[in-house]
């Protein structure tokens, strides 16, 4: 898939001078402006490239700017439409005493982004116990949601997704009973009762919330962002700018040592962010990264072997079989950095000669027993 620098250094909240320097320069004799927006929509990055395009000074076409400034009028409403929606299923959800968590994109829009427009989301994601879940999903039903008709096994971590059109809009609601698929990478255990005891409240208008507490959320953002499971699509940029918005605003209150104890993997990938918007070192300490990290910019590309692609796919694009196989046992440097939690060349040549050939072998397990 094609990357723009451009969308990638913008993959954050607050700009900084580092950054605005380096998208002035991605910005001149750029020529590709439609394509860029294509893709922006695509990562849920539309506000947030208007955001900084503007902040930094940078020079580009009037046709662009007429553009986001109309894509931007279009998120402002579905953010308007959405909070309007969310208010009513959590004022809905505390009349049957049932205790919601939101996750992802559902709090971030409320306490991270300075205005909820900024963070665009496919859907809402809701997280309750198991025997609350199914009382949430009912409930939604009778108040004119559908249930989509896409197919979920009985297991699933989360029910069918939910939807309904609000005007020119449609919402979509997932009601969690888990966190995570079972499979690899394979993921801790969540105890929900702990998580609502140890939560966040925050408020949505006049409606209160619950989420993670902050050393929480930052996992649960990276575990969903950058170690889904193979079969999964590539990280979006929006989910970049989460963590690294996340980092450098609560930076100093973090709880590190819970992080490096209880969560080393993502301890070891935090810094690998650097390589797709630069950390802004006031927000910061400069050791956070490597100076290898500093100075030496990898590729931010994910991960496009089997089977995270279809063996149509790669039948569809003409590619070789020893293509396909580079692809999907040789991945991107950064990648394989990233999700594996590698920081040491030893580290990082175990995970490519034994982590990554085992989990892709538990794919070819699982595709043979299909058969």
């Amino acid at each position: 898939m094609k990357r723009f620098p451009i969308l990638d250094i913008c993959a954050r909240i607050e700009g900084h001078k580092a950054q605005h320097a380096m998208l002035q320069g991605y910005c001149h004799d750029f020529m590709d402006w439609e394509e860029l927006l294509h893709h922006a929509e695509k990562e849920g990055m539309t506000p947030l490239l208007k955001k900084h395009l503007e902040e930094s000074g940078s020079v580009y076409p009037l046709a662009v700017r007429r553009s986001l400034h109309i894509l931007a009028k279009r998120h402002q409403h579905q953010a308007q439409v959405r909070t309007a929606i969310l208010q009513e299923i959590l004022h809905l959800f505390h009349r049957y005493e049932l205790s919601p968590i939101l996750l992802k994109g559902a709090v971030l829009a409320y306490t991270l982004y300075p205005d909820p427009a900024l963070r665009p989301m496919r859907d809402i994601d809701i997280l309750l116990s198991d025997k609350d879940a199914l009382v949430a999903q009912e409930l939604l039903l009778d108040t004119g949601f559908i249930r989509a008709d896409s197919p979920i096994p009985d297991d699933h971590f989360h029910l069918p997704s939910l939807l309904k059109q609000v005007d020119d809009v449609k919402i979509c609601v997932e009601i969690h009973r888990g966190l995570y698929p079972n499979c690899p990478p394979y993921y801790p255990q969540v105890d929900f009762h702990h998580m609502l005891a140890t939560g966040k409240t925050f408020a949505i208008g006049e409606a209160e919330a619950i989420t993670f507490n902050d050393e929480e959320m930052l996992h649960y953002l990276y575990q969903h962002a950058f170690r889904a499971p193979l079969t999964y699509e590539s990280y979006k940029l929006i989910n970049a700018a989460d963590i690294i918005g996340f980092t450098e605003k609560h930076y100093k209150t973090l709880n590190w040592a819970k992080i490096e104890e209880q969560y080393p993997v993502l301890g070891k990938a935090l810094p690998l962010m650097h390589h797709i918007s630069p950390w802004n070192f006031e927000k910061i300490a400069e050791d956070f990264i490597s100076t290898e990290n500093k100075t030496v910019r990898l590729e931010p590309i994910a991960f496009h072997g089997w089977p995270q692609r279809r063996r149509k796919e790669f039948r569809a694009e003409g590619m070789a079989l020893h293509r396909v196989i580079l692809d999907t046992f040789l991945p991107p440097s950064w990648w394989l950095k990233i999700y594996y939690g590698t920081t040491t060349k030893k580290e990082h040549l175990w995970s490519l000669l034994q982590r990554h050939p085992r989990h892709i072998a538990w794919w070819i397990r699982l595709l043979l027993s299909q058969t």
